[in-house]
């Protein structure tokens, strides 16, 4: 375990690289898929993850979610970063990501977290959640 040792670059890799795939399997709505961007899936049902966000898409009316660095078109554009956030914690860290569509916010967050085990990240897709 790495407790108290600061994240390192190579993790913030990692979890960018988590969710850069994560919102590639997204854009294509291959929900079914998501498992496979992840070691481990705490909300496991993909047919239900699938019916929750493209619901919100839907009655938003927006056709899919964009990649990872899509520019965002909305204004004023301090209200958000289009960044990947991070949390430290003491068995690993989190990271949140703010999902968005045609570049406007669809007002979902990816949570992740990450754990130290035996020298290694592991990465869980924990939930999309209202922000």
């Amino acid at each position: 375990m790495r407790e108290g040792i600061l994240m390192t670059e190579q993790d913030k890799e990692i979890a960018i690289q988590t969710v850069k795939d994560i919102l590639h399997v997204l854009h294509e709505k291959r929900y079914e898929d998501l498992p496979s961007c992840v070691d481990e899936m705490e909300w496991v049902d993909t047919e239900e993850i699938r019916e929750c966000i493209q619901g919100t898409l839907d009655m938003n009316g927006f056709d899919a979610f964009d990649e990872y660095g899509v520019p965002c078109n909305f204004h004023p554009e301090y209200e958000y970063h289009h960044e990947v956030e991070f949390y430290k914690r003491p068995e690993g860290f989190e990271a949140e990501y703010d999902l968005t569509s045609g570049g406007e916010l669809v007002y979902l967050r990816l949570q992740l977290r990450f754990l130290y085990l035996e020298g290694r990240v592991k990465r869980i897709f924990h939930t999309i959640d209202p922000m």
